[in-house]
């Protein structure tokens, strides 16, 4: 290492008892700073000197106490300590800059994925504003009931808005039906909060099989670091299929027995009546429900509110 001959007279001070062990360190810190000045360490950066000798701090003052002599200098015996430490240093804050710029890069593409799209002009009448959802089937295909439960079912996807637009087709007012998702929320907050530190859980696995690319690029192929870092990033990517595996069975839905507590209707009601019209409809290649057959006559359970009156169409 450069000069530190001057660590030697230092430790023989703090041998001899002219200072303590804590006046040894911050003498120790000021003698190596200077050097690194002197001989201009990271490119003469002084933020970059003072990061790593607090970083490397509490080896220095672990070397202090196991430093036995044994025919070599004690500024030799630092200088080494040094001199590999570095390495050490460089390559976690190499490590560190990929997992950052790899992290910050997939970010930004998810940013840019779920940035709000123009606005387009708004129609002359203002015909849609503040209108209900228009229905992508007929009206006649659905039950108002039929409709509150699935969107109970649903709730964890549903948007305020959404919620807004569906309510005139449930057959419920509005505050009803916010207060019925809210109970819902409620129910299964416990049940929330584990799927929401699973994503993040999902999430930190995803950056880090990034992370684990990022230095498999700039590695050669013929490094014995390289297919260090391959079976890494083999491992982590089997983490993360195991993890979404696991999350696809997670289930996000509210259970038959919860939306009967919040509606007041009998668990084996909503069980038949969420059965029947999955019954009814299947997805289409594009994912898209569709009407397998001909749609039931109303069943006599459905509520007064919303049955139609003898005789009328």
């Amino acid at each position: 290492m450069e000069n530190l001959g001057n660590l030697d007279v230092l430790y023989q001070n703090y041998l001899d008892g002219t200072i303590d062990r804590r006046e040894l360190e911050g003498k120790m810190f000021n003698a190596i700073l200077e050097n690194a000045r002197n001989y201009r360490w990271f490119g003469g950066s002084e933020g970059e000197i003072v990061d790593y000798l607090c970083w490397i701090y509490p080896r220095l003052s672990r070397a202090i106490r196991q430093f036995k002599g044994n025919g070599a200098a004690f500024s030799t015996y630092i200088g080494a300590l040094i001199r590999y430490s570095m390495k050490e240093y460089k390559t976690d804050q190499i490590d560190h800059y990929i997992t950052e710029c790899a992290a910050w890069a997939t970010h930004s593409m998810d940013i840019e994925v779920h940035s709000p799209e123009f606005g387009y002009p708004e129609s002359e009448e203002g015909e849609d504003e503040g209108k209900p959802l228009k229905a992508v089937v007929p009206r006649e295909l659905f039950k108002s009931r039929q409709i509150l439960l699935l969107i109970l079912k649903s709730y964890y996807f549903i948007s305020e808005d959404f919620i807004e637009r569906i309510a005139p087709y449930t057959g419920v007012e509005l505050e009803v039906l916010k207060l019925m998702i809210e109970k819902l929320h409620l129910y299964r907050s416990r049940k929330e909060e584990d799927i929401r530190l699973f994503q993040e859980r999902i999430t930190t696995q995803f950056y880090r099989c990034i992370a684990w690319e990022k230095r498999l690029k700039i590695l050669l192929p013929e490094s014995n670091r390289y297919q260090v870092i391959k079976n890494q990033l083999e491992r982590a990517r089997k983490r993360l299929a195991g993890l979404r595996k696991r999350f696809a069975k997670l289930r996000m839905d509210a259970t038959h027995r919860q939306i009967a507590e919040v509606t007041g209707i009998s668990a084996g009601t909503v069980s038949s009546s969420l059965s029947t019209l999955m019954a009814q409809w299947e997805l289409d290649i594009t994912g898209r429900p569709v009407l397998k057959g001909k749609i039931r006559k109303k069943s006599s359970w459905e509520p007064e509110e919303i049955r139609k009156p003898p005789g009328r169409c």
